[in-house]
């Protein structure tokens, strides 16, 4: 319950954004939700929300995998009535098939949701859905339909949706005891905005290439899969599915043509090697695995998660083997390149593994995560240089990376560029929402910092003052 709390307290007691700028009067139900939650105010929430959602869960921050989200979501998003908009896509660490949408255009997806999609169409349709939510402001109107409106309700449904990351069913407890027209009817205000987030989200979906009827698809899945379970997947409680609205999406999807639907070989890799990675049992995962190549020898993701798998168990010439062969027989994919450089990386043959990372890069240049991988095993071996030059260029192409951030500061620091490690520190900060830590960040420049170093800590600290400043 510390998420509920904080944010209740947040909410209701700091004036800075919150108490001083939402003005949650009591609406009239035809009232525009810009009229109470400001796409500011939102914001500001959705970065406030996202530093709890730190504090209190574990992310996911493999490069690979947050990488393959993100460029997802950018697909996705890209497609939508908002495409410039900004979006922050992050997966937590959690088996659950769960996925969530914040204030502020953050897209929360558990790494259950992933390793359970069958297809990349499926995975993107949960994406364009909770997208949809954003773009059609239902966190704002859901607030501006109660029939008692004050920061207190708005906090209990945004705890609500904080705690629903950890527990559905007390997320859903706590959002509905702030709507004092009761229960039966937020249901159906949720059920509608559901409706809605499908439609949208279809439009999504087919726009970007993938197949719709990944949605449908994937959604009667669940449906099924909650029968047969003591405890239904935490999707369906924060997401209440009929058979009635699944038949409503196929109708929608079939009615939209994509030929040759996308599906990038990324997803079956990136999904066995969060499989391969999060494993807590990694015997079990290896007899899964096995299992599944003995129904399909040629399974490249199994072969692949199989390989992940090996190296957390130290087996890396078998390991090393594995990945050999698929490179041969599947062709080139980044995937494959980065797991031959940590398996090498692993068995302390350092070279070997820079040798894998600049064949990777030179076929795919702009791969974030064998760009990562390289500072990393760079700075083991001694050359800090080398590895902050290739983590600056990183940041400046992906600025809405936290993780490179925070590797261009360990960089920066085995350089003794003290400036640049505080300078990477507070964007790492700033890219999560959390402005504060951020300016915390520049106050440890010192004065010998270089003219540059200063101006840009000066342009930063003066954006970022105005960002949390009152209004008024």
């Amino acid at each position: 319950m510390r998420i509920v709390t904080l944010l209740l307290a947040a909410l209701l007691l700091a004036p800075p954004p919150a108490a001083a700028q939402l003005d949650l009067s009591l609406p009239d139900m035809g009232t525009p939700a810009a009229d109470v939650l400001s796409p500011t105010d939102e914001a500001r929430i959705g970065e406030q929300m996202m530093r709890e959602i730190r504090r209190e869960v574990d992310l996911v921050e493999d490069p690979a995998v947050a990488a393959y989200v993100r460029d997802l979501g950018r697909r996705i998003a890209g497609s939508s009535s908002a495409p410039a908009g900004e979006y922050q896509f992050f997966v937590i660490d959690d088996p659950r098939i769960n996925a969530f949408a914040m204030p502020g255009g953050y897209i929360g997806l558990h790494s259950g949701l992933i390793t359970a999609a069958r297809t990349e169409s499926e995975l993107a349709s949960v994406i364009a859905h909770e997208l949809a939510h954003v773009t059609q402001r239902h966190i704002a109107r859901r607030i501006a339909a109660g029939q008692q409106s004050s920061l207190r309700t708005a906090a209990l449904v945004l705890a609500g949706l904080l705690l629903s990351t950890q527990d559905p069913q007390a997320g859903m407890a706590a959002a509905t005891s702030g709507m004092a027209s009761g229960i039966e009817s937020q249901l159906a205000y949720s059920r509608d905005h559901e409706r809605e987030a499908d439609r949208v989200g279809l439009r999504m979906l087919a726009d970007a290439g993938f197949d719709p009827e990944g949605m449908p698809d994937f959604f009667a899945t669940l449906l099924e899969s909650g029968r047969y379970r003591s405890a239904p997947p935490p999707f369906l409680s924060t997401h209440p599915l009929t058979e009635a609205r699944i038949a409503d999406a196929r109708s929608i999807a079939r009615e939209m043509t994509v030929s040759d639907p996308f599906e990038s070989p990324g997803f079956a890799l990136m999904r066995a090697r969060l499989e391969a990675l999060l494993a807590e049992d990694p015997d079990e995962a290896l007899a899964r695995f096995r299992a599944r190549l003995e129904k399909s020898g040629d399974d490249p993701g199994a072969q692949y998660g199989l390989a992940v798998l090996q190296r957390r168990l130290g087996e890396t010439e078998a390991a090393s083997e594995r990945l050999r062969a698929l490179l041969a027989q599947d062709g080139e994919h980044a995937a494959y390149y980065l797991a031959l450089a940590e398996t090498a990386s692993a068995a302390e043959r350092s070279e070997e593994a820079l040798d894998w990372l600049e064949e990777g890069l030179s076929l795919f240049p702009e791969d974030p995560a064998l760009a990562y991988r390289r500072v990393e095993i760079l700075l083991a071996a001694g050359r800090p240089a080398q590895g902050l030059a290739v983590a600056s260029q990183l940041t400046r192409d992906n600025p809405d990376a936290p993780e490179l951030w925070r590797l261009r500061a360990r960089a920066a620091s085995a350089a003794n560029d003290e400036a640049e490690s505080a300078l990477s520190m507070a964007q790492y900060y700033a890219v999560q929402g959390d402005l504060r830590a951020g300016l915390s960040q520049l106050d440890r420049i010192s004065p010998s910092a270089s003219g540059s170093q200063r101006a840009r800590a000066d342009a930063l600290r003066e954006r970022w003052e105005s960002a949390i400043a009152p209004p008024g």
